[in-house]
Parts: C-alpha cells; sequence; structure tokens
C-alpha cells in the first residue's frame, strides 16, 4: 500500500490548484471543532484541508488502537470491521498496516457524506464504502455480525440518545456467543472528551441492559505516556515521514494565497491567519481511545 506521506503529496496538489485559483478562502477558516462544531464535510476543498491537517495524526492513532485491539485478541486469518463515520477510510489503511500479512479483511465503512480520497484496497480484502446513515443501516441488518465496531474521531457527531439506541439494536441482532469488540477515537481537549466519555458510556451501559458482559471500564481510556506524548510521530513509527511539504504550505503559504490578502500584509477578515495557519499534528499528544470488549451471554 502507498504511504501516508504519498497520500497527503496528493492530496496537496490539488489543494494548491484551488488555493491558487484566485479566490477567497473564507470558508476554508470554517475547518475547525471549537464548542463542538463539526465543519461542513460536503465541500471537497473542506475535506482536502482537514486531511492535510489531520490525516497524519489520526491515521497513526488507529494503527495504535488496531495495534492494541490485536494484544487483545488473535485475529490472524480474518478480521470484519464495520466503520462508523469512517471519512476517507484512513482507519482502513491503518488495520491493513497491522494485521498479518497473511489476515484477510471484511471492512465496510458508513459515512453520510461520499469522501475524496478513499483509501484503495489490498487485493485480498473485502473493502466497500456505503454513503448513508449508519444508525439507519445498522437498523436495516438482518444481523450485526462483524467482530469489530469502530469510530474513527466520529463519537462526537452521535447524540448520546443515539449511542443508547445502538446499544439495543446490539441486544437485538447479534447472535448469541459473540464476542463484539468497539473501538473510539477520543477528542483531547477537557470538554470535547468529556462529551465523547459520556456517549460511549451510554452505550457501554446500553450493551450491559441488553444481554451482554463485559470485564471492561467506561471511564477508562489508552493514551501515551507523559515521556512519550510530545514525541515525534515520525520517530515512532517507521510509516511515516516528517511530512515537510505540507507543513509548509499550511504554516506558511496557505492564508496569504487568499485573494483578499493585500500586498501590506493584511486580510480580509481579522481572524483569517489565525484560522488558516494551523500546522498539522506531528506529535503523539493528541492519540486517546478506548476499546471495549463484549459478550452476548448464552
Amino acid at each position: 500500500m502507498f504511504t501516508i506521506n504519498d497520500y497527503l503529496d496528493d492530496i496537496l496538489e490539488e489543494f494548491e490548484d484551488y488555493v491558487h485559483s484566485g479566490i477567497r478562502l473564507c470558508d476554508l477558516k470554517s475547518v475547525h471543532f471549537d464548542a463542538g462544531k463539526i465543519p461542513d464535510y460536503s465541500n471537497i476543498h473542506v475535506q482536502q484541508l482537514y486531511l492535510l491537517r489531520y490525516a497524519y495524526a489520526y491515521s497513526f492513532e488507529y494503527k495504535c488502537m488496531y495495534r492494541t485491539l490485536l494484544d487483545r485478541t488473535n485475529f490472524r486469518k480474518n478480521i470484519s470491521v464495520t466503520s462508523i463515520g469512517c471519512g476517507s477510510m484512513l482507519d482502513y489503511w491503518a488495520l491493513a498496516n497491522v494485521v498479518p500479512r497473511s489476515c484477510d479483511i471484511r471492512y465496510r465503512g458508513i459515512d453520510t457524506i461520499d469522501w475524496a480520497y478513499q483509501m484503495e484496497a489490498r487485493i485480498q480484502d473485502d473493502v466497500r464504502f456505503i454513503c448513508n446513515d449508519a444508525i439507519d443501516c445498522l437498523l436495516r441488518a438482518h444481523t450485526l455480525s462483524s467482530n469489530v465496531y469502530i469510530f474513527p474521531k466520529s463519537i462526537s457527531e452521535f447524540p448520546v440518545i443515539a449511542m443508547s439506541q445502538i446499544g439495543k439494536l446490539f441486544g437485538e441482532k447479534t447472535p448469541m456467543g459473540k464476542t463484539v469488540f468497539f473501538m473510539f477515537s477520543l477528542r483531547t481537549d477537557r470538554g470535547s472528551m468529556e462529551r465523547d466519555v459520556c456517549r460511549t458510556r451510554a452505550l457501554f451501559e446500553a450493551m450491559l441492559e441488553n444481554g451482554f458482559h463485559s470485564d471492561d471500564d467506561p471511564n477508562i481510556y489508552c493514551h501515551f505516556s507523559e515521556d512519550w506524548r510530545e514525541k515525534k510521530i515520525k520517530d515512532v513509527d517507521e510509516d511515516f515521514r516528517h511530512p515537510w511539504r505540507v507543513v509548509d504550505f499550511l504554516k506558511d503559504e496557505l492564508h496569504s494565497s487568499c485573494i483578499g490578502y493585500s500586498h501590506t500584509g493584511e486580510h480580509c477578515e481579522d481572524d483569517c491567519e489565525r484560522r488558516l495557519s494551523w500546522w498539522p499534528i506531528l506529535t503523539c499528544k493528541q492519540a486517546h481511545w478506548q476499546i471495549f470488549e463484549f459478550r452476548k451471554e448464552v
């Protein structure tokens, strides 16, 4: 499979063409998550900026999540994953780079947005993207039989009541004796993490109420130790190189490429440089995740 750095370089080429086409870049200032805000992912240029900022760190985090999963259980021959809010399927890339080469992947990615730049599948894998509402897909399914259900940075998009509803659906549609793993990538600022854990706890409690058993604690999450939080991803995982082209473009060039930027160094609005000049995430400190293991009681 191609590397994340190659993936980002391809996106950057198309994004640069757009940015340098003589337009205002005001819509791109919406790519942030302040106060629980969610960007408009239906805009392909919002997708491009989002991926350039976050795909590097998120794909690394998803690799960490799947490694944690594989430390807990054995998926040597095959694994079946449903990704809820999969975006461009970065978590599939992560999984394919973590499992043994002999392990076949059945992957179903569900998202309401038909994302561009979706990851290409390995020849032996059964990979499908489903553009639909995730809860609707779960409602219409006859059984819920994947080994793993992952929320890759998407847990914030589901209200607490929806997570309880999902727990009820699994109680109704999961075969007896089935073991199911749930994986959640959490946001890291204090308020957002508390809201995310509130959602995962709602699902955890609903699963227990609907016939499942778990030895996990819904209040505990995984993260790197203080000594590792500031380490560069490239120094921790050899699949990643420092994304020099992306960094230089985002921190130095993007904000001044807007047609509203004057030769005197002034922007059309006061927050242009602050909103547009964000670095991509390059360290381990943003990686926080939870894994729950449930077994349907016989």
